[in-house]
């Protein structure tokens, strides 16, 4: 900005000095050398030297444009005080230059000076009324300040009844909202300030919004909007990921990428073609790119994911060997070094990766992902008894139990074992809930002890109240005590208490209800309960039979 005055100035600046001597109350050769000398430091870009030269002259100097021009360098140089001495003898010269109140208000502003700053302002209302300029003016101060609920006011009313069509005075409303956390407001005003005016900042503070509550597909469309580049794809990459749709950012991604040719870029399209399980791709372009996977040990680690996946195993391995340990990730690392040795039938290579990481989570993850999927049941529950030594609390060895009593009850339908698990479980920690009512509802449901269960599931509510899972467990306990009516009141309960996405869990409490229904001879809500069945699975064997013996 200074450049572009300065040299608009340089050419005509004798003409200026003939106009300057005038009002010189000094000896003119020392205006005229100083006043020259400091304009063409000004220009050579020295503004220190510019603005003490210059500053030698202003007192006998009456003219508005040196004014602003000496204000302006003064503030560049983070002078505040001369610069208000300087706003200040121009507002006594000129007194109905609004751009003088302004630039001293802003000086106020910046220092913290809210006493000086509210003066100004209130001059600035005196002289020039409540025009456009100076309310704006004075939301910012608020905004400022932090009184936030003082700018909404102000402009609130402005844009009600004179600034309808002010998209600027919309774009401050909708800042100020944001601070308050009035998500209707922001929302409303960020919309009007970019349909009154779509330039690129309104725009992308509008994009922005939607971003962060979420609205990540309209993000999008105002960001289709814009000229296209390499940030543009980017930002909308970005919000087809967090939107779900990974096809969609692969695409932008890839433009984003073949635009601006960033390794972070390519990062983050080799990641999605990880996650869309396109190794093939993933192959390609760690090939074409090897430049840029030779300097990222990001890229190292998806490249490795893809060639893995294809059974290369070798240069998977070979990539991350070149991965820096100390890099936040390194887990992963490990971690899929440990597929490779896997699946090449390594099994010591894994077992002594997990126990000199000695993590919990990557023993739960190599046991879940590799083991189990591999039907090597029994090696994993191995695994998962060797993570006990390496956990950390309490908590990381329940956790363990209990995968371990999964594994026996589902995969190896080993009901003793899983019972002995659960003990287990519960004689180190007696009142974690999930175990208890794990072995309560093993009890209930298998009718090994029915009575038992239903203590142990009551145990579990009394340290986890309303948890929809132990609730049905109870219901379903009182079902098999024949106790009907508080079995129907307890899964109604547990009904409640799921989420909607959670529809597997409340096919089964639907079914335990259905069971009571029947039980109490109660027709019309059993076909009301197996048609809610059908709903969330129309393959449910027991709610198709009973509607089809209607």
């Amino acid at each position: 900005m200074l450049k572009r005055w300065i040299s608009v100035f340089l050419p005509v600046f004798v003409v200026f000095l003939l106009s300057f001597s005038a009002y010189a109350k000094h000896d003119s050769s020392f205006v005229v050398y100083h006043y020259t000398k400091g304009y063409v430091e000004l220009y050579k870009g020295d503004f220190k030297s510019a603005a003490d030269d210059l500053w030698l002259v202003f007192p006998y100097i009456i003219d508005k444009e040196f004014y602003n021009q000496l204000s302006d360098i003064l503030v560049y140089g983070g002078q505040y005080d001369k610069a208000q001495k300087v706003l200040k003898k121009a507002i006594k010269v000129y007194p109905k230059e609004k751009e003088f109140y302004y630039k001293l208000f802003d000086i106020y502003t910046i220092e913290g000076k809210t006493k000086q700053a509210m003066e100004v302002m209130a001059k600035i209302k005196e002289s020039f009324k409540k025009t456009p300029d100076t309310i704006k003016k004075l939301a910012i101060m608020y905004m400022k300040s932090s009184k936030y609920k003082k700018a909404y006011k102000i402009l609130k009313y402005y844009v009600d009844k004179k600034g309808k069509n002010d998209a600027s005075a919309h774009f401050l409303l909708a800042n100020v909202c944001l601070k308050l956390k009035d998500k209707q407001c922001v929302l409303k005003e960020s919309k009007m300030a970019y349909q009154l005016n779509k330039n690129v900042r309104y725009a992308l503070f509008l994009a922005g919004v939607y971003e962060q509550f979420g609205m990540f597909d309209k993000a999008i469309e105002v960001y289709k909007k814009l000229p296209e580049n390499a940030f543009i794809d980017y930002a909308i990459a970005n919000d087809y990921y967090l939107f779900g749709d990974l096809k969609g950012a692969k695409l932008f991604y890839s433009k984003a990428f073949k635009l601006s040719k960033r390794v972070d870029y390519l990062e983050k399209l080799t990641f999605v073609d990880v996650r869309l399980k396109d190794y093939s791709e993933v192959v390609n372009l760690c090939k074409e790119y090897k430049k840029f996977v030779d300097v990222s040990d990001r890229l190292k680690l998806f490249c490795a994911v893809g060639f893995s996946r294809q059974s290369k195993y070798e240069t998977a391995l070979n990539l991350l060997s070149g991965i820096n340990p100390k890099v936040p990730f390194y887990k992963d690392v490990v971690l899929n070094e440990i597929y490779c040795y896997f699946k090449m039938k390594d099994f010591r290579r894994v077992e002594d990766l997990l126990k000199s990481f000695g993590d919990v989570e990557m023993y739960f993850s190599t046991v879940g992902e590799l083991y189990v999927k591999d039907g090597k049941f029994k090696d994993g529950i191995e695994l998962l008894y060797d993570a006990l030594k390496k956990a950390k609390d309490l908590k990381e060895k329940s956790n363990i139990y209990l995968y371990i009593a999964d594994i026996y009850y589902d995969k190896l339908k080993d009901k003793s074992k899983t019972i002995e698990t659960l003990k287990e479980l519960l004689r180190i920690n007696p009142n974690f809930a999930e175990g208890l009512n794990y072995l309560g509802y093993l009890y209930i449901d298998e009718n090994f002890n029915v009575k038992e269960g239903v203590e142990l599931v009551k145990k579990a509510l009394k340290i986890d109240k309303n948890n929809p899972y132990y609730l049905d467990s109870l219901g379903w306990g009182y079902y098999r005590l024949k106790d009907y009516k508080k079995a129907e009141f307890y899964l109604k309960e547990a009904l409640k208490g799921y989420k909607k996405s959670e529809k597997k869990s409340l096919e089964i409490t639907l079914e335990h209800l259905l069971e009571v229904y029947l039980k109490e001879n109660d027709r019309k809500e059993a076909l009301k309960t197996a048609e809610e069945i059908l709903k969330l699975n129309p393959n449910n064997k027991k709610a198709k039979k009973l509607l089809k013996s209607q």
